[in-house]
């Protein structure tokens, strides 16, 4: 069985990390069987989770666990796009995982509001080791990466401004169609469900949240891809 590694599910959400949850999604979408074990950075061989260990084999990086089962697939998600669409894809993907990375990282982590409700439900989660002075430097880690990227817990309005012509791209980007690159589902699906559903669909509100429910057809898919993929 294909173990796949990542942290558990949070907040009715899959997966709190959206890496994470891209890999499962494409697991489900594809109907590999996997065993989902409970995980952590330190037990990965990069330091980063997800990883999978499939036989003898581990796969680290959520895109290249995707090409890794991709690879033996009979017609790869991607076969019916052009050299054009596939660029398109790529720098998508990349901005997307960048951009709306830190967004997420910032609505849990350095928006105050954020940190109040975040703290108390994810402490739980953790090895007792990571909690308390370890949750404290953890958290000063990444308030200082963020603040590097104009993220600061002093200012919310301008945090989330950073965020908010993404989603205005991605449902520009979308329009009416039911996927992103068309009528049917592409590997690029997988990464912008995974993040569009860490932002719209966690249970405490905040003003990237509220402008994103605001964009009805982003809305709309992911709850598609919801059903889609975890319908059971």
């Amino acid at each position: 069985m294909i173990e796949l590694h990542q942290f558990r599910p949070f907040w009715g959400l899959p997966n709190a990390s959206p890496f994470c949850m891209k890999a499962e999604t494409y697991l489900r979408y594809r109907k590999i069987p996997f065993r989902s074990v409970p995980s952590g950075p330190r037990r990965s061989p990069s330091g980063q989770i997800p990883f999978v260990v499939d036989g003898a084999q581990t796969v680290t990086d959520s895109q290249a666990i995707i090409e890794h089962f991709e690879a033996r697939q009979p017609t790869h998600l991607d076969a019916d796009l052009d050299e054009a669409q596939r660029a398109m894809a790529f720098f998508v993907r990349e901005l997307v995982e960048e951009r709306l990375y830190w967004q997420i990282t910032y609505m849990r982590w350095g928006d105050p509001a954020g940190w109040r409700v975040f703290k108390p439900d994810l402490t739980p989660y953790l090895p007792r080791a990571l909690r308390g002075p370890g949750l404290f430097a953890i958290r000063r880690t990444l308030l200082r990466r963020m603040r590097r990227r104009g993220l600061s817990p002093n200012d919310p309005a301008t945090a989330y401004a950073q965020g908010t012509p993404v989603l205005d791209a991605l449902s520009s980007l979308l329009g009416d169609k039911p996927f992103f690159l068309g009528e049917t589902l592409h590997s690029l699906d997988m990464s912008l469900h995974a993040f569009l559903a860490n932002i719209l669909d966690q249970p405490h509100e905040n003003p990237l949240q509220t402008h994103g429910r605001r964009l009805s057809n982003l809305v709309d898919y992911t709850q598609r891809m919801k059903a889609l993929c975890y319908g059971e």
